[in-house]
């Protein structure tokens, strides 16, 4: 199937303001039938393809650590085949994250391929932007699954409200983050909510400092296809990392660009421009 024979994914999905307060009181929504399920089958078999022809995790789960037990990883999917480019790029995707953070314009941070494979672990407590040297710019994440999944499949919950606390520092995912993250919302009283059950084609959207995780995948023969697409307010500014993963994050998705300059590389194409 060539690129332009595949949906366009460009039409408008229809956000209530409902949802966009909710948004932003929780850090998070649950959007239902953000593609449908004729478009999820279409894209489904050339995500697998790219993501499995770039996965270099080859230990079993039991020889791995608890980050590498919790997903298959890989990124930029977009820049590594045209027919992923016309899924991680897509309008509609990137207007519903426009809309949510309020901003007039986007670019995508990256994508990224989550493939927790049957029996896989448990995805620890974590906040994204931890990762990004973009403090001070608003950031979002969808998270889509590409089959149905069942809340014992490993579907997002969440600390609902906690990205008021904002930066926590440097904090790799891990067991030492679930710790730490899970003490520190229970002090603060942050309700953890769960998105449960999900089909194919709904997304949640979470902001960059909201806490969050997955349980493990109790499936025995199933594995939760998501695809993850991080956007960033157009405009925004890199800022002087601080830690050795932020030294990576400018490296790996801002070539040629410094502290200070605008989030604007060649792997940060603008997606979404209100108007336009």
């Amino acid at each position: 199937m060539t690129p332009f024979s595949l949906p366009s994914l460009s039409n408008d999905y229809p956000l209530a303001a409902e949802q966009v307060a909710l948004y932003r009181e929780k850090g998070w929504v649950l959007l239902r039938e953000v593609a449908s399920r004729e478009e999820v089958a279409a894209y489904r078999p050339i995500l697998s393809e790219v993501t499995m022809e770039h996965n270099y995790n080859k230990k079993p789960l039991a020889e791995r650590d608890t980050y590498g037990k919790a997903f298959i990883q890989v990124g930029n999917l977009w820049a590594k085949d045209e027919r992923a480019k016309r899924f991680s790029l897509a309008r509609r995707f990137a207007r519903v994250a426009a809309e949510l953070m309020g901003v007039q314009g986007v670019r995508i941070y990256h994508d990224q391929a989550l493939y927790k494979e049957a029996g896989g672990g448990y995805t620890p407590w974590h906040q994204d932007q931890q990762y990004w040297p973009l403090d001070g710019a608003k950031c979002v994440t969808l998270w889509m699954p590409l089959v149905d999944a069942d809340a014992d499949m490993g579907t997002m919950r969440f600390a609902s409200g906690s990205k008021t606390l904002g930066y926590l520092g440097p904090m790799n995912i891990s067991d030492d983050s679930e710790a730490k993250l899970e003490a520190l919302t229970a002090e603060r009283g942050f309700p953890i909510e769960a998105a449960g059950a999900m089909r194919a084609g709904d997304a949640t959207f979470h902001d960059g400092w909201t806490i969050h995780g997955a349980p493990g995948n109790e499936s025995p023969d199933r594995t939760r296809e998501v695809m993850t697409i991080i956007y960033v307010e157009d405009g925004a500014r890199i800022t002087e990392p601080d830690s050795p993963q932020r030294e990576n994050d400018l490296k790996a998705w801002f070539p040629e660009r410094k502290p200070g300059d605008r989030a604007d590389s060649a792997l940060n194409p603008l997606v979404y421009e209100e108007g336009k």
